[in-house]
């Protein structure tokens, strides 16, 4: 098996026993952001997980795999014949690798199964930087539009809306005014993602709404139908939340819109709390 360039990693090390150490992230947060690519990347391609760590275990690590190696009996375990090299040219060091060992070693890598549960994202995207990576003093406007691209970009699978996602999660620095001195912070009106790019756009915010519904549990609420068989009325929702912090007032609605994302969600799951303990009061009378 070949494997593009190494990743500037830990190399492989010989413990005092003699025993070989491998080194691999064993979490989102300890990967590179070249690493990160190439785990998107193989998320992008298959959809065996057990596929993408062992390509991750073979990379991260530092290994080349030759081949099979040579079986003394048949009912000898399956095994592979691997190299590395401890440093900057010096000699390859050989060593074997057993399937079993590979199947106990990329259970370190169980970190990626839930699709919500990437806690980073790639800070570039052709130029452009992200946003806070958990819309902190993200414009509650703009989340509005970032969850009506979201929620069509899962139903529908199309990449137009992911990246049209991805334009509401991404900023790029213009210069205007005089003598283009002043600098502002605009969202691109466009963007031509990869695969990997895509697919690291969608965990990014699926990571966001995992987040926001732990932190506001009566606002964000669980549904058990699946979202491809729900006739979502997006625009509806939208305007429902904007007239429930707006309280009807329409010359309010530019300055709920400029709100930090943070705030108005508190507002709108104490609200959603309060409706809550109201019906469960009256309700049973």
């Amino acid at each position: 098996m070949r494997i593009s360039r190494t990743l500037r990693t830990h190399r492989p090390t010989f413990s005092a026993d003699g025993s070989i150490d491998l080194y691999a992230p064993t979490s989102w947060r300890k990967m590179t952001q070249t690493q990160l690519r190439y785990v998107l990347m193989l998320l992008s391609m298959w959809e065996s997980l057990e596929r993408v760590k062992t390509y991750m275990l073979v990379r991260f690590a530092g290994i080349h795999i030759k081949g099979y190696a040579q079986r003394v009996t048949r009912d000898q375990p399956q095994s592979y014949s691997c190299w590395f090299r401890p440093a900057w040219l010096k000699p390859r060091c050989w060593f074997t690798l057993e399937a079993w060992q590979v199947q106990s070693f990329i259970l370190q890598f169980d970190f990626i199964d839930p699709f919500d549960g990437m806690d980073v994202r790639l800070e570039r995207i052709h130029g452009c930087r992200a946003v806070d990576d958990i819309l902190d003093h993200y414009p509650f406007g703009d989340y509005l539009m970032a969850e009506q691209y979201y929620q069509l970009a899962v139903s529908s699978r199309k990449p137009e809306m992911i990246e049209k996602l991805a334009c509401f999660l991404y900023v790029k620095t213009k210069r205007h005014g005089f003598l283009w001195l002043r600098k502002k912070d605009v969202h691109p009106k466009r963007l031509s993602l990869s695969p990997a790019e895509q697919m690291g756009t969608l965990r990014w915010f699926a990571h966001v709404k995992s987040e926001f519904a732990e932190r506001w549990p009566y606002f964000f609420r669980k549904v058990d139908a699946d979202i491809e068989e729900m006739d979502i009325d997006l625009m509806g929702a939208m305007d429902a939340q904007i007239r429930a912090l707006t309280e009807g007032d329409i010359t309010k609605e530019e300055t709920i819109k400029a709100l930090p994302c943070w705030r108005a969600l508190t507002e709108l799951n104490e609200k959603a709390r309060e409706a809550k303990e109201f019906h469960e009061k009256y309700d049973k009378k």
